[in-house]
């Protein structure tokens, strides 16, 4: 059996104060087992701040108490490259062991990656991939094929076809651009029409302004498609004040809370729901392998034996979609429950 650090857990929300960043920290420590012992340290960076990373940390945390190690997770609290690749250099400069990253940009991030990796600290990518990057992995959702699950919803909700708005929070983002292509692709051939999509910089009050300026500029429109976590509240807060649910159809990614309520309410028709716990589950086993076993290809064989995952080509780890509806919704819930989380 490996020796295995001690465990500190350490869950950060990243500020931007002026010239620096500030956070609030939440620690677990586990109990040590005697003796001094080097410590694991692995970093998250998620791509923003919202509570569709809570059951992300949740499963970083589990695999952290179960491996021994450190883990911190850190939420840029703009859509900003900038801010990111700030967080990321902090990291680099403590010399941490091991870093993954939701990718806000890849043009700006892909780079810091490759000067990470030439550092010596290990790198994979989650949720969003810099796939041109020397990163080692990337786990979460294949965004293409999650892109298509939504067009097959839609294909559902609008058998007659009809106009379809999307909104999100930055279309550059690699997850953004590749659900928007995958969306394409499944209504390719239909009478159902994407007609454009906007950016809201992931923020909910501009994402709600930009819903309500479709709904009044465009009288024909018959589906919102809300394509980050945020975006599902607030289509249909919008449509909801606007009158017009039910003659809307709203479909979106992702099961928030607020999310959750308006499914049980039956105003949103369907999500498309990612596993983030899985996303900080596995990236912590991943990165903690990779470390600990100083071999890319044994840690990879190893992680398909224990995750039953399957590692396909580009290193591309595909964690799955379900589409939720207002039907199955209760059946979910009690699922999410078994994890020790609310929503995902």
């Amino acid at each position: 059996m490996r020796n295995r650090g001690m465990c500190v857990v350490m869950l950060a929300v990243v500020a931007l104060l002026v010239v620096g960043c500030g956070k609030k920290e939440q620690s677990t420590q586990a109990p040590t087992t005697g003796g001094e012992q080097k410590k694991v340290r692995i970093v998250l960076v998620t791509n923003g701040n919202s509570p569709f990373w809570d059951p992300m940390e949740v499963g970083a945390k589990k695999a952290a108490e179960e491996l021994g190690c450190e883990v911190i997770s850190r939420r840029p609290t703009t859509d900003s490259p900038a801010l990111q690749r700030q967080i990321i250099e902090e990291y680099q400069a403590q010399k941490v062991d091991g870093i993954g990253i939701s990718v806000i940009e890849s043009d700006t991030i892909g780079p810091v990656i490759d000067d990470l990796m030439k550092s010596g600290i290990k790198v994979i990518t989650f949720d969003s991939d810099a796939a041109n990057s020397k990163r080692i992995a990337y786990i979460g959702t294949n965004n293409f094929q999650a892109g298509k699950a939504a067009g097959e919803a839609a294909k559902k909700l609008l058998p007659e076809g009809g106009k379809v708005f999307g909104f999100v929070g930055n279309q550059n983002a690699p997850n953004a651009r590749e659900r928007i292509a995958g969306f394409k692709e499944a209504v390719k051939g239909t009478n159902i029409v994407l007609v454009d999509v906007f950016d809201d910089n992931k923020d909910p009050a501009k994402a709600r302004a930009n819903v309500e300026n479709v709904l009044q500029a465009h009288k024909d429109v018959k589906m919102l498609l809300g394509l980050f976590s945020y975006d599902g509240p607030q289509i249909a807060a919008a449509v909801k004040e606007a009158g017009m649910l039910g003659k809307v159809k709203i479909l979106c990614f992702d099961a928030e809370p607020e999310t959750i309520n308006h499914l049980k309410r039956g105003e949103i028709d369907a999500t498309v729901v990612q596993k983030p716990y899985e996303f900080g589950y596995r990236s912590v086993q991943l990165l903690y392998k990779v470390i600990t076993l100083g071999d890319v290809d044994k840690a990879l064989k190893e992680f398909e034996q224990e995750s039953g995952y399957k590692v396909a080509p580009g290193n591309v780890i595909d964690t799955g979609v379900e589409i939720i509806t207002p039907q199955n919704i209760e059946e979910y819930l009690k699922k999410l429950e078994e994890l020790g989380i609310k929503s995902s």
